[in-house]
């Protein structure tokens, strides 16, 4: 579009003394004659732009002209050109961001551009867990779009337990947590959260609806997550943990270190007791269940049982 055009123009230009008109022709993938259109469009909006002519000539944005950009603090700078895009790209904008941030790096001062590759060069922020799936980009561009024009969508849902359900719902918001994406609605039982890897089909439908006003999304995550936290983490259990393996076992679950002598003393926080039970044999010998004595039971039934199984298998 002309109006992105000539914001990008605008910005190369604040950022070096002089430009030709082919050296911006190449960075907007344009003509020089349409540059110099660009340019006299600029001009006739007020900003005080010149040509040089000679061997060292070029066009001039006048100087002391910048835009509020000059003013960014390098705290500020940092902020914007942290490494790592990932949710973005999720959402099908990690190209648009690219662009966004070449585009203020060209308004930045030789020393502002200086901190924005320092601050790119030394942190990345990841959001995935280790070994996890690549997200459903397609679904999240499809919702991205539904989203953004209030469109209704058709959902083909399945829960944890394997059930699917066809719902129409009305999107409303699209939330990251640790990784997994999560499309907020509303549907005819109220305000929901459905998992987007879950969706097995998405369709958006021509129909708009009216976004409630009194909907704020920022609001609504908190209080569902505080209540799913609640909800999810009803069972607590203590462990002794290998020093070795205290990384592993509090990389998860909701913790508190109760004793750090050897070997530590964890309390975990999961749904429920055959959650416990789970881990509790998936971290083996490097842990021991201490409390409460009903998954100390729980664990000793679960491992004869395993036991009488591969016994039986080594005896054939």
């Amino acid at each position: 579009m002309k109006a992105d055009r000539l914001v990008s123009i605008l910005l190369l230009l604040q950022s070096a003394p002089r430009r030709t008109a082919h050296e911006l022709a190449r960075a907007m993938e344009v003509s020089a004659r349409t540059i110099y259109r660009d340019i006299d469009a600029l001009c006739a909006a007020g900003i005080p732009i010149h040509t040089e002519r000679g061997y060292a000539g070029g066009i001039v944005l006048a100087e002391g002209y910048r835009s509020a950009l000059v003013h960014l603090g390098e705290d500020e700078i940092r902020a914007l050109f942290v490494s790592g895009g990932s949710i973005l790209a999720d959402l099908g904008l990690g190209a648009n961001l690219d662009r966004a941030l070449e585009k203020l790096r060209g308004g930045l001062s030789d020393g502002q551009q200086r901190v924005a590759r320092h601050t790119g060069e030394r942190i990345h922020i990841d959001q995935r867990r280790w070994n996890q799936e690549d997200p459903p980009v397609e679904k999240l561009a499809l919702l991205r779009r539904a989203i953004w024009d209030d469109r209704r969508v058709d959902v083909r849902y399945e829960d944890r337990s394997g059930t699917a359900t066809l719902r129409i719902v009305d999107p409303l918001g699209l939330v990251s947590k640790a990784g997994v994406w999560y499309v907020v609605a509303n549907t005819e039982a109220g305000y929901r959260s459905f998992r987007v890897d879950r969706v097995r089909e998405l369709r958006e439908r021509d129909e708009r609806f009216a976004r409630p006003a009194d909907f704020d999304l920022d609001t609504y995550w908190r209080e569902s997550s505080t209540y799913r936290g609640m909800r999810l983490d009803p069972f607590a259990f203590d462990l002794r943990v290998a020093r070795s393996a205290l990384a592993e076992v509090t990389s998860y679950w909701r913790h508190e270190l109760l004793d750090d002598a050897e070997p530590p003393l964890v309390r975990l926080y999961v749904p429920s007791l055959e959650i416990a039970v789970h881990q509790a044999l998936a971290w083996g010998t490097a842990v021991e269940a201490i409390e409460p004595a009903a998954l100390r039971a729980a664990i000793a039934e679960r491992a004869r049982l395993l036991l009488d199984r591969y016994e039986a298998v080594a005896a054939i």
